[in-house]
């Protein structure tokens, strides 16, 4: 903060200090701490008392400060501020010194806390108060605060200044009143009486504050024929008061019925109203004219001469959104009949070359002026809107973007929901249709397409809108495409009806045996996040089948087989359970609702229990309705996804890699990621118990960078288990024995002995980055085939380590070993790789740093940075062939 104290708005020194350090702090989490200090700082300061109410001001301001700024760490209770914060409201000299104490009581202060009665005493005296300032302060605390304990306290108070004299007053106090009593509409009584005298009695003047309170009341039709006698005073008086009283009329109107007598009037205010400044009053007419019966709006063209439409035609050629949308709009308000020359001997207001601009409309960047012009078209002439739903059907393009293809969706969905409203069936016919486009042959294999989230949401908001009937006859429509062998199903519209499926499931007519079949079947043809839905939606159809039959079992195991951990979560979910119909209505019924999300939300609480039958790794439920897929890599049976074996205890072979350095024993002694190799191998050649050991890669790595194995007692289990005593470092076997060509590639060039970060920032003018569909495990067994020296330092290691491994040492400071904790590891695994050497003429080249983070799908982000043009474009193929 470049400013001096003076022109910094600071309350004092202090507040100013506390700015400053907080805007110099050198990261989110410190700054945290200085607002977590000061706030314990100013609570024991409260806690001496005798605190001035120049104190108090300041302190509470500085604690609203501190709790709204708190980025990472919640501000907990500063409920102790509360009594200091009541006595501010209640002592304060001045306006803003009991504003801020009556803020700060709003923001913190609980529901039923023992203050709440001193504040309420507050809050009466104000509203007694002579001072119109300090009423409409105490009323807008009312307004933000409306409990129960305060209504006995304020309500006659309240209904006392329904007629103050300040416009001020009496627009809060309905507020306030209506705010208090709206749980309760018997007690509004008061209150809608009050408003509707008050309009009575100031005719011919004008109350817009109550205008506007029985609006909110639904109280217009009681006064119709005031509000109709107030449009002409409005309207008639002159200056910019003239406007915005004709504006609350208009709205009351909208509510009331318009009286025939005053369409001229309506009309007058069309005609004499443009420009920017008056957009909304321009609407309001036409909206007023919306409920009036055309016959009526056209007798009275006849007689004034003067056509709405023809007021604003000069907004069409505008080039202003906003200009565009209020045409359209105002345009969908009245009926054809007026301006479109459909009925015998009526003429059309608008020529040839403005409707075809009508009809560029619907090319707008904006969603909603496509929609209203679609649905004015409509109103016009259907045949309109269905040549124009063909017309994008027929020429919808190849190879676009995941997001044009989105949108150019996302305008035939607006055009099938508005061609067949709630026809629940013919909408399903639509969508097939539009999908078998969208997503149909020309557009490539369903494996490599993704979801459409756009598409999702909007179909599911608008099935959603239909009455039952329709949405189960949609449902159904939808789900028997599932049991069709022949038709193509693509993976936007699968999820949409997997998440159907699963919230009516039991309710449509298509057997759940033949869903659970048909799905099952075709799950291999689609990606992670379509699979995901559809093993859900599976799961709670098994609930509705007798018996599973044994292919559908069959076909979920051997997609486990060759899928990533998501995937495979998801399979093991659906193998334990869907044979088990009493658990699965228990976790139904526990669902808040019948929808995808929901029952994923029930089976995730159940799953979680400790008393579970089967406890099962779930993921937290995903946002079905309308933010699916677009993350993670999908899943495939190609081959090369296959998983390797795990890896067995090393054995009794001569070493292939002499280790020259303890720092290059990093690369053999830790596996990538750090993570512990199986011994089931050991324990089937028949090697002892102790042999058979698992070795934790902490212990082995520590163990490495220490020196020799024997120099550290408290590990004899290690030392033993590997080598004998009398052994020297370089002959001992291979502690990785990877079970490929790779495990006898030599090494040829030596590693220099560098720090990975020293190296990594040396490098930071060459960067390339990617996702590698692959595990580290994988990446690093392919690095090894290029023949160069590498080092690989664990992910737990420094720098860029994760977080999960606890390091225990010594008093004298020296690392015994690493524990692991069974979480996930948030580090990088690092790999340098020694670039070829080079003529002596040539400057010698650091080599290749890569940074590798491994995701949840057997997949990992790779971060490289080489100084070697030859070796980086080496490396960058292999990581984007895998």
């Amino acid at each position: 903060m470049d400013v001096t104290f003076i022109n910094s708005g600071a309350l004092s020194r202090t507040h100013y200090s506390l700015v400053r350090k907080v805007e110099s702090a050198q990261s989110p989490q410190a700054a945290d701490q200085i607002h977590l200090s000061e706030i314990d700082g100013i609570r024991r300061h409260f806690a001496v008392g005798d605190v001035s109410l120049k104190e108090c001001r300041e302190k509470l301001i500085m604690l609203l400060y501190c709790s709204m700024n708190l980025t990472h760490v919640n501000p907990g209770e500063l409920a102790f501020a509360l009594p200091q914060a009541v006595k501010l409201a209640e002592m304060g000299q001045t306006l803003r010194d009991k504003q801020l104490g009556f803020v700060f009581c709003t923001e913190v202060m609980p529901p039923n806390h023992e203050l709440q009665l001193m504040l309420v005493n507050t809050i009466r005296k104000d509203l007694e108060s002579s001072s119109t300032a300090r009423v409409c302060l105490a009323l807008s605390v009312l307004i933000q605060m409306p409990t129960d304990e305060v209504i006995p306290a304020v309500q006659s108070h309240l209904q006392a200044l329904f007629m103050h004299k300040s416009t001020s007053v009496r627009r809060r106090a309905y507020l306030a009143y209506h705010s208090l009593l709206r749980n309760d509409p018997s007690r509004l009584t008061p209150l809608e009486d009050a408003v509707v005298l008050r309009i009575q009695r100031t005719l011919p003047s004008i109350d817009s504050c109550a205008i506007a309170a029985a609006i909110k009341l639904n109280q217009v039709d009681s006064i119709n024929d005031e509000v109709n006698a107030l449009l002409p005073i409005a309207w008639e008086r002159p200056g910019r008061q003239s406007q915005s009283l004709t504006l609350s009329v208009l709205r009351a109107l909208r509510k009331a019925k318009l009286s025939v007598s005053n369409i001229g009037i309506v009309l007058d205010i069309i005609k004499r109203t443009s420009g920017p400044p008056v957009r909304v009053l321009l609407r309001e007419a036409f909206l007023v004219l919306s409920s009036v019966s055309a016959e009526a709006i056209q007798e009275c063209q006849m007689q004034q001469a003067l056509s709405p439409v023809a007021c604003i035609r000069h907004l069409l050629t505008s080039k202003d959104a906003n200009d565009q949308y209020l045409f359209v709009s105002c345009l969908d308000c009245l009926s054809p009949t007026l301006w479109a020359g459909t009925l015998p001997g009526t003429i059309a207001v608008l020529d040839e070359w403005e409707v075809q601009e009508v009809m560029k409309l619907l090319d707008s960047h904006d969603r909603l002026v496509r929609k209203i012009t679609l649905r004015v078209l409509q109103a016009v002439d259907s045949s309109l809107v269905e040549a124009y739903s063909t017309q994008l059907l027929h020429n919808f393009p190849a190879g676009l973007t995941l997001s044009d293809k989105g949108e150019y969706v996302s305008r035939l969905l607006d055009v099938g929901g508005l061609q067949y409203g709630i026809d629940g069936e013919q909408y399903a016919s639509y969508l097939k249709d539009l999908f078998a486009v969208a997503e149909g042959d020309t557009q490539g294999r369903t494996e490599d397409m993704s979801v459409l989230e756009i598409g999702v949401e909007m179909i599911l908001t608008r099935i959603q809108e239909f009455d039952i009937t329709s949405r189960i006859s949609c449902v159904t429509a939808l789900a028997v495409s599932v049991t069709e062998s022949d038709a193509r199903i693509g993976p936007t519209l699968m999820v949409v009806i997997s998440a159907l499926v699963c919230e009516y499931c039991g309710k449509i007519a298509t057997s759940p045996l033949a869903l659970l079949q048909g799905m099952a079947s075709r799950l291999v043809s689609y990606g992670v996040s379509v699979q995901d839905a559809c093993l859900l939606s599976m799961l709670r159809m098994s609930a509705e089948c007798d018996q599973i039959p044994h292919t559908v079992s069959k076909l979920i195991t051997e997609i486990s087989q060759f899928s990533g951990k998501r995937i495979r979560n998801r399979c093991s979910l659906f193998l334990t359970y869907c044979g088990q119909r009493n658990v699965l209505a228990g976790i139904i019924a526990q669902a808040s609702s019948s929808s995808l999300p929901d029952f994923l939300a029930a089976l995730t609480t159940y799953g979680s229990n400790p008393g579970a039958s089967a406890p099962v790794d779930l993921k937290s439920p995903s946002a079905i309705y309308g933010h699916l897929p677009g993350g993670p890599p999908r899943a495939s049976l190609s081959p090369r996804k296959l998983r390797y074996e795990a890896y067995g205890t090393p054995q009794a072979v001569p070493s292939l890699r002499h280790l020259s350095s303890p720092r290059r024993n990093e690369s053999t002694l830790s596996s990538p990621g750090g993570r512990t190799r199986s011994s089931s191998r050991a324990s089937e050649r028949g090697m002892s118990s102790e042999l058979a050991r698992t070795i934790t890669p902490g212990e082995l790595t520590i163990a490495a960078a220490q020196g020799p194995l024997q120099d550290l007692p408290e590990l004899n289990h290690v030392r033993d288990s590997i080598a004998p005593p009398n052994e020297d470092l370089a002959s001992r076997v291979d502690l990785i024995s990877l079970d490929t060509a790779f495990s006898e590639v030599p090494v040829t060039f030596p590693i220099p002995e560098s720090d990975f970060e020293e190296v990594w920032d040396a490098m930071e003018n060459s960067n390339l980055r990617g996702w590698c569909e692959s595990s580290m495990d994988n990446v690093v067994r392919l690095l090894q085939s290029l023949q160069h020296s590498m080092r690989v330092i664990a992910v737990d290691q420094p720098p860029f380590e994760g977080m999960s491994a606890l390091k225990t040492r010594l008093q004298d400071g020296t690392m015994l070993r690493s524990i692991f904790v069974p979480a996930r590891l948030t580090g990088e695994l690092k790999v340098l790789v020694a670039a070829s050497p080079h003529s002596p003429l040539v400057e010698p080249k650091q080599g290749a740093a890569l940074r590798l983070r491994e995701s949840e799908e057997e997949s990992c982000l790779w971060r490289l940075r080489c100084d070697d043009f030859e070796l980086r474009t080496t490396i960058k193929r292999l990581l984007e062939d895998i």
